[in-house]
C-alpha cells in the first residue's frame, strides 16, 4: 500500500506529473488556486485539498511545483502552508525558485520533522507529458531515496546533486542559462543567414552535423521555428525568471557574469515585443522583424 502523496501546482508542468502520479496507482491529493485545474485533476482520479495545510495534514509526502520564489515560500511557511500539516513528512521542490530560497525554506522548515528535497526539473511541458523529464536532487539521503521511485514516474533522468537544498537549483539554474543561451544564438544566426540569403533548414542541418549543434538546433527550431508553430509549451516570463534566478546564484558566490547579462538582455527585448506568455521559440521574431526576414515559413 504506496502512502498518500500530495501536489501542490498544476499549471503547464505540475499537472502532466499529477497524471503520471495518478497514473503509476498513487493516491495524489491536489491543490491549485485555478479551480479549472483542480477539477481536471479530479476528473484524472485525484482528490483535493483547501490549502497546503490541507493537502499536508492528508499526505506524507508532497510535491509543489510553482512559479516563484515566493509562491514556494508562500505555499510552504504561509498562513496556511505545508508546514502546518500533521502528516507531512517530506517535502519535494519541484519548482526552480534559486538558491536563497531553497536555504530559506530549508532553515524555515527545521524543527518541524519535514525534510526538504530540492528537485528542480528541465526538459519543459513535452518533457512533462512524455515522462521523460531530467530531475535533479539535493537532500538527504534517506528522502532522496524514498522519492526517487515516485519522481522516475515522470523523469527519465534523475542526478544526484548533493546532501543540502540549494545545490540542486544551482545545476538548474546553470542549465537554464546555457538552454537559454542555445536559443538566442541559434535564433540570431539563422536570421542573419536568412538575410544573407541562406536555406534555414539548410543552416539546421548543417549545425547538426558540426559543432555548433545544441538542443535548439536539435529539437526546438526544428519542431517550432521552422514550422512557425512556437509551440514548445514554455513561456517567455519563466525563462527571464529563472535567467535572473542564475544571475543571483552566480553573484552569491562572487562568480563572473559576463555572457549572463546580455542573454538576459536579449530575453527582455524579446518579451518586450512578444509578451510574457509567448512561447520560448518565439525569441526568433524580434530579430526577424529587425532583419525584415522570416525563418521557416507558414
Amino acid at each position: 500500500m504506496t502512502v498518500p502523496l500530495g501536489f501542490i501546482g498544476l499549471g503547464s508542468m505540475g499537472m502532466p506529473m499529477t497524471q503520471h502520479l495518478l497514473k503509476a496507482g498513487h493516491t495524489v491529493i491536489v491543490y491549485d488556486l485555478d479551480d479549472a485545474a483542480v477539477n481536471e485533476a479530479k476528473a484524472d482520479g485525484a482528490e483535493t485539498a483547501t490549502s497546503p495545510a490541507d493537502v499536508a495534514g492528508r499526505a506524507e509526502i508532497v510535491f509543489a511545483c510553482v512559479n516563484t520564489p515566493q509562491a514556494l515560500i508562500d505555499i510552504v511557511l504561509g498562513e496556511n502552508g505545508a508546514c502546518q500539516g500533521k502528516k507531512l513528512r517530506v517535502f519535494v521542490d519541484l519548482s526552480t525558485t534559486g538558491p536563497p530560497t531553497e536555504i530559506e525554506v530549508a532553515a524555515g522548515l527545521e524543527g518541524t520533522g519535514i525534510t526538504l528535497v530540492d528537485s528542480p526539473i528541465s526538459g519543459g511541458r513535452r518533457g512533462a507529458i512524455a515522462g521523460t523529464l531530467a530531475v535533479m536532487m539535493a537532500g538527504p539521503d534517506a528522502a532522496c531515496e524514498e522519492v526517487k521511485p515516485l519522481i522516475e514516474t515522470f523523469g527519465k533522468n534523475i542526478f544526484r546533486i548533493g546532501g543540502t537544498p540549494g545545490q540542486a537549483q544551482t545545476m538548474k539554474v546553470a542549465n537554464t542559462l546555457m538552454a537559454s543561451t542555445a536559443s538566442a544564438v541559434t535564433a540570431e544566426v539563422l536570421v542573419m543567414g536568412v538575410k544573407a540569403g541562406l536555406d534555414p533548414n539548410l543552416m539546421i542541418d548543417v549545425f547538426n552535423t558540426s559543432t555548433a549543434r545544441n538542443s535548439a538546433t536539435l529539437e526546438k527550431f526544428p519542431d517550432a521555428v521552422l514550422p512557425r508553430t512556437f509551440n514548445l509549451g514554455s513561456m517567455h516570463a519563466i525563462v527571464l525568471k529563472d535567467l535572473n534566478l542564475y544571475l543571483e546564484a552566480a553573484r552569491a558566490v562572487d562568480a563572473p557574469t559576463i555572457l549572463g547579462p546580455a542573454v538576459v538582455d536579449m530575453w527582455e527585448e524579446s518579451m518586450a515585443v512578444n509578451g510574457k506568455t509567448a512561447d520560448n521559440s518565439a525569441i526568433v521574431k524580434f530579430l526577424e522583424s529587425k532583419a525584415g526576414v522570416i525563418v521557416g515559413s507558414e
